[in-house]
Formats: C-alpha cells, structure tokens, sequence
C-alpha cells in the first residue's frame, strides 16, 4: 500500500535541493540566510537517508550509514540560533552560545568509528536490518551504547523546537504590537519553520516507539513529513514578503517612518546657496544616472567633470552622507515615485529599472532608510 514512500521520500529531497540552490542563489551573500541554509540540508538529507532506506539503495551509498545521527542532533541547535538571530537581527553570538554544540559535537564523535567501517562491516549492519528492523537500536552506535543517540538526539529535536516556538511567541510580546504588525510576515515563516520541524521530531518519535515497540516502520509518519517539507519550501518560494527579511526582522524605532518627499537626499541647509552644490546637486539628480545599476563613484566622478575623490569629499561635505546612501535613496526615491504604475508589471521590473543590481540589495537599502520593508510601505502609504 504504501511502495511510493521511497519515491516521494526522494521527490521531497529533490524539491529541497531545488529550495537550496533558490537560496544560494538570491541569497547567498547574506550572512542570515546560512543557518536557513542548514536546516533545510538536514531535512532534505533526512528524507534522501529514508528514500535509500527504505529503496536499498543504501548498499549503494554505504558513506549515508549512521550519518543521519550527526545531521539530526546539530539540526535543533540551528534551528533555534537561526530564530533567535532573526528575531534579534542586531544580537551577537557570545561565548556561552557555543555550548549548545556540545552535545551534537559528542554524536559525532560517539558515531565516529561506525562512520569509518570498511564497506563489507557496513553491508552486514544493512543486512541485520532488514532481517529486523530494529536491529538500529539494539545495536550500539560506535562508541555509544545501544538506544541511546536516536531516542536522545530526538527528544532534544523535540524540546529545541518547543523552545524555538516560545521564544517567537515571548519575542513578540516583549516588542509589542507594533513589532507584530511589521514583522508579521516573517513571524509567520518563522513559526512554520519552527512548528514545521518540531511536528518533525514528534513524528520522529514516535516512528522510533513503533520501531522499538512493533519492529516496524510507519509510512503514515513519513508521508505527513514529506508534505510538511514540501508545504514549507512553496510556502517561502511564493511569498515575497517573508524574502523581503532574509536578514531578519524589523526592531521596532521610536522614530516616524519618512515620506517619499523625506527619502530625497537634498543638500545642507548651510549649502543650499553655494553655487558649486547646487549645480552639483542638479547634476547628479537631472542626469538620473543613479538609473543605472553600474553606475559607481568613478562613472559620476567623470559625469561631473571633477575626481574621485574630490566628488566623495563634495558629496560627504554638502550632504552629509555617503556616496552608496546618496544614490540608493535616489533610487529608492524613484521607485516610490513609480507606484502608481506598479500594477502594470512586476515588483521586481520596477526594482531593477531604478537602479538596484538584485533584489536583495533593494530590500536592505529599503530597509536600512524607510525603516520597513517596500510591501509594509506601500500598503501603509495606500492607506
């Protein structure tokens, strides 16, 4: 009844392999997006382990065998530091973090000689298993005891989940509503992510009890963490604003969101008179060169008919700001300036007309100078 297992074990391994390089793609200059990048390895590892399991392809990748032990025991770990930092975008990894990595850290080496048996001892540790399907845990695990490191690396799947899913719930009361409303897209994500791989441990569990109580494995299980996997990778593909905080949520600031007026970067009052900032400031505005995505100091520099480093001086001089923050509020400008038409394409055409490189680059920019994010602006500014 249920020989598909293997094949949809290997289906949703392949849609995870396909989420990875999503990731690595559009995201993979961003620091945050790595320990996404982890969780989704361990599950799609997770789910090939099974599908070569239970298919016997095994005896084929008997480099596979015990591995899932240490993926499964550091997969809790980074699930919960990966909501942790983007809840806390700004908080830093101390000392004491470290120490959540002892226990994974003793897995592997507990599993370390197993790792490293000779092909033939392997293929009797498979043979055993398939005569009876609980020879796993009733076998010790290299230098750990028999039933010791799946129930025990399960169980803190289990409690590093509950605590991952508290932790998103006591954030959001300690930051309040505001915090809430802004990040509640994310939020979202976040707590599918976390509920999404506690629900997986708990499955976990409780194939482990029916394998130690039965001799058996249960396909119902496994069929339910598939489609839980496959919801989770559609569920971040096709929802934009969750990719718009890839580096993590918005901290709540005592400050007033700016206007599309506010975001124009206009001269000091001290230089709204001199003649060389005001046709500089024309210049740089009127030639929209900001327009175009490879457009750096030196480009300008010869558009304005003066050095480097003198146009970075003037710049620093009669705005008070950066090069970089002088054109991405431009841009930023300019895309807000196009809102009405924003029906007419796609978000991101618009995105790339004003200037931005890539999308992510805009959202931080967007971010770091409106204080949200673009689909949270625009709908505020709508209303």
């Amino acid at each position: 009844m249920f020989d598909f297992i293997p094949y949809l074990s290997f289906l949703t391994s392949g849609i995870g392999l396909f989420f990875i390089c999503y990731l690595l793609v559009r995201y993979g200059r961003s620091t945050h997006i790595y320990g996404l990048l982890y969780i989704i390895f361990a599950l799609v590892f997770l789910e090939f382990y099974i599908y070569a399991l239970t298919s016997k392809h095994i005896y084929n990748m008997l480099f596979l065998l015990r591995t899932p032990n240490v993926i499964r025991a550091f997969l809790p770990i980074v699930l919960f530091l990966y909501v942790r930092n983007m809840l806390n975008p700004t908080i830093q990894m101390r000392g004491v973090d470290w120490l959540h990595f002892i226990f994974p850290i003793l897995v592997f080496v507990g599993v370390l000689p197993d790792l490293l048996l000779d092909s033939p001892s392997k293929k009797a540790i498979l043979d055993a298993y398939y005569v009876q399907n609980n020879s796993f845990i009733n076998t010790p695990s290299g230098w750990i005891p028999a039933g010791f490191v799946q129930p025990i690396s399960i169980l803190a799947g289990v409690a590093y989940g509950f605590v991952s899913v508290g932790y998103i719930f006591f954030t959001q009361k300690k930051f309040g509503m505001e915090y809430a409303y802004i990040n509640r897209q994310s939020l979202i994500w976040l707590n599918l992510l976390a509920g999404a791989v506690t629900i997986y441990f708990l499955l976990q569990l409780y194939q482990y009890l029916n394998l130690f109580i039965n001799n058996s494995f249960d396909p119902p299980s496994q069929l339910i963490k598939c489609i839980l996997s496959i919801i989770l990778f559609g569920y971040f593909i096709t929802t934009p604003n969750v990719q718009e905080n890839i580096d993590g949520c918005i901290l709540p600031v005592d400050k007033v969101t700016p206007s599309v007026l506010d975001v124009v970067p206009n001269l000091l009052a001290a230089y709204q008179t001199d003649k060389i900032a005001v046709k500089l400031d024309q210049q740089i505005k009127n030639s929209q060169a900001f327009l175009d995505s490879t457009l750096d100091l030196n480009a300008l520099a010869i558009l304005t008919d003066m050095t480097s480093a003198k146009l970075s001086k003037y710049i620093k001089t009669y705005y008070g700001i950066s090069f970089v923050e002088l054109i991405n509020r431009l841009r930023i400008h300019y895309f807000l300036e196009q809102r009405q038409a924003f029906d007419q394409y796609t978000l991101e055409t618009y995105i790339y007309q004003s200037g931005f490189a890539s999308r992510s680059t805009f959202y931080a920019a967007f971010k770091k100078y409106m204080g949200v994010n673009p689909s949270f602006y625009l709908k505020e500014l709508n209303e």
